[in-house]
């Protein structure tokens, strides 16, 4: 018995020392099925034959519960997939059961009936989500379907709806800016000079611009000289920026437009480093179009327009920093395919003067004037944006688009020098028949 117990032992040895066999250990073979859960419910089965014991892999996933020999109960506890190990009389091995623990998609299959009940939408578990699948009318439907299917699964819902009829927005924007200015800069040079006397007043015009009137006026009396310039200047103007961004967006899908560029700033970094990062600036658009149901296309837009102003620069750490004049909107509207809305009201009014003088002589009425100069400016500053969504038809895909010099023909070196043609068709000519032109008021 004793050398019996020790060639047991050493051929168990043997068997630890030698290298794991390459074939795998197969499991026990037995039928097998799926079973899908929902989370915080319970489910009962029925078993084809009397089950001696029951082995749960997870049980913090699937809670067991046997009522009879030939039934049980799965609760689900938390989102998962664990197996059930059902053995039979003799401690066969029966059965092997998949428990997936998700989402309740039955309920969700209810809900979408009730809420979208002319669209037939199916849910159905997928991994620890949930999967809609169907056709629907429009790109709204799909996106109140996902919303709702969000509130079972938060996070976890994957749509491969499709749409029937695909919807497209063409976004037409008009972004009009018109700025009035007015400046006048008037100085007063005095100058006499004698035997025993100089005196000089005043400082001619406060700005840096040329004067574009001078009056001078010498005068002698005996070796004493008199000098006087009045110097003055006005300027006015208008300036008009016009700019028609189009874009064509899927329904719920955002897009974007940048007509400008970007400017490099610098941000200090740690270490006593600069950093570089670029800044845009310029006519920006984005903007998310939603077709509803009703036919009403939802417009979430956001148009921002902006530019450099140099009279506002910082200097930092060697570098001039501009800044910008920024015109920002954001609204959300709901329109008619082909209706338009506008933002205005945008007005920013600039008020400036300046009076450079003598001290104390500047402030004699009528002869104070000759001892002083001063500058008086004015500016307005207007922005309009017009919006105008409509839907995009088979027409606006079929032409190729015609662009502003597409029927001009480039001219021939003769045409260039003698006759001075730039192209067969002015400009403005081009633009007119290929733009369509808005007409003025």
């Amino acid at each position: 018995m004793r050398l019996r117990f020790t060639s047991v032992a050493l051929a168990a040895t043997l068997l630890a020392a030698a290298p794991a066999a390459a074939d795998s250990f197969p499991s026990e073979a037995a039928a097998s099925r799926v079973i899908n859960v929902p989370k915080n419910k319970s489910l009962s089965y029925q078993l084809g034959a009397p089950a001696s014991r029951i082995v749960v892999a997870q049980p913090e996933t699937a809670q067991i519960v046997a009522t009879t020999d030939r039934s049980f109960y799965v609760r689900g506890k938390a989102l998962g997939s664990t197996n059930l190990l059902v053995y039979g009389a003799g401690g066969r091995l029966q059965q092997v059961i998949d428990v997936r623990v998700g989402y309740d998609a039955a309920a969700l299959q209810s809900d979408l009936a009730a809420a979208i009940p002319e669209e037939h939408i199916d849910v159905r578990n997928l991994g620890e989500g949930l999967l809609l699948t169907g056709d629907v009318a429009s790109t709204g439907v799909a996106n109140r379907a996902k919303a709702l299917a969000e509130k079972f699964a938060p996070g976890a819902v994957t749509s491969a709806l499709t749409v029937r009829s695909s919807e497209q927005v063409i976004l037409e924007v008009r972004i009009i800016e018109a700025s009035r200015s007015a400046m006048k800069d008037i100085g007063i040079n005095i100058a006499a000079s004698g035997p025993r006397l100089d005196f000089a007043g005043g400082g001619g015009l406060i700005s840096a611009s040329e004067p574009q009137g001078l009056l001078h006026i010498r005068g002698f009396s005996g070796s004493a000289t008199l000098d006087a310039t009045l110097q003055a200047l006005e300027e006015k103007g208008v300036i008009r920026t016009l700019a028609r961004p189009n874009l064509t967006a899927l329904s719920g899908e955002k897009s974007s437009f940048l007509a400008g560029g970007e400017f490099p700033f610098p941000v200090p970094g740690g270490n006593d480093t600069v950093t570089i990062e670029f800044r845009q600036f310029g006519v920006n658009l984005s903007f998310q179009p939603t077709v509803q149901d009703n036919g009403l296309i939802r417009l979430q837009v956001a148009p921002e327009v902006s530019q450099l102003d140099p009279r506002n620069n910082i200097r930092l750490a060697g570098f001039d920093i501009p800044s910008l004049t920024v015109r920002r909107a954001s609204t959300t509207v709901e329109l008619r395919s082909g209706d338009s809305f506008a933002i205005a009201g945008l007005l920013q009014e600039d008020y400036l003067n300046s009076i450079r003088q003598v001290p104390g002589i500047g402030e004699v009425p009528v002869l104070g004037a000759l001892f002083r100069s001063a500058r008086w400016r004015r500016q307005e500053t207007e922005l309009v944006i017009i919006v105008t969504p409509r839907m995009a038809e088979a027409a606006d895909f079929a032409a190729r688009p015609a662009t502003p010099l597409s029927t001009g023909v480039e001219p021939g070196e003769a045409e260039l020098f003698f006759l001075g043609k730039g192209q067969d068709v002015p400009m403005r000519a081009s633009v007119r028949e290929n733009w369509r032109e808005e007409p003025k008021s």
